[in-house]
């Protein structure tokens, strides 16, 4: 039997419990710190809801702790609900920087701060069903969170 250490902004199990909102949020603000958090995170879960299928992005809900789950809502409400079709890289990097009102060649960064934190709540599974269902031309940049290498500048 291995003994875990935990520390208060770590607390995460491996098990999908996630650790908290703030603790979620100041892990985002370490990454990033010229972009409020919380809406960095909100547009980045609003892209993955065009990206993601509905069965995962309520899997991927259901892992995070009950006071964080409300930033990774069915849709994204600032987005018309329909049918989803393909999206592009230019089209899904041009919608999350819309969402948080930055330029488009600080998205890529944007994800992988919010990414990065979003590894720290889910277990390995979950993240590798992300993987999966995510366009290659994203994959890497998740992958690249998930390791803690290739941080954009």
């Amino acid at each position: 039997m291995s003994i875990q250490k935990q520390e208060a902004t770590q607390s995460w199990s491996g098990l999908g419990v996630g650790t908290d909102r703030r603790s979620f949020l100041d892990a985002v603000t370490a990454q990033l710190p010229e972009f409020e958090a919380e809406r960095a995170a909100e547009a980045v879960f609003c892209g993955l809801s065009e990206l993601l299928s509905e069965g995962l992005m309520r899997q991927l809900r259901e892992q995070l702790p009950e006071d964080l789950r409300g930033l990774l809502a069915d849709g994204c409400p600032r987005h018309a609900v329909g049918p989803r079709g393909k999206v592009d890289r230019d089209d899904f990097y041009l919608q999350v920087a819309n969402h948080l009102n930055a330029e488009p060649e600080n998205v890529r960064r944007v994800l992988h701060g919010v990414f990065a934190a979003l590894h720290g709540q889910v277990t390995e599974a979950e993240a590798r069903k992300v993987e999966g269902q995510l366009p290659r031309w994203l994959q890497g940049t998740w992958a690249a969170a998930r390791l803690g290498v290739d941080r954009p500048s």
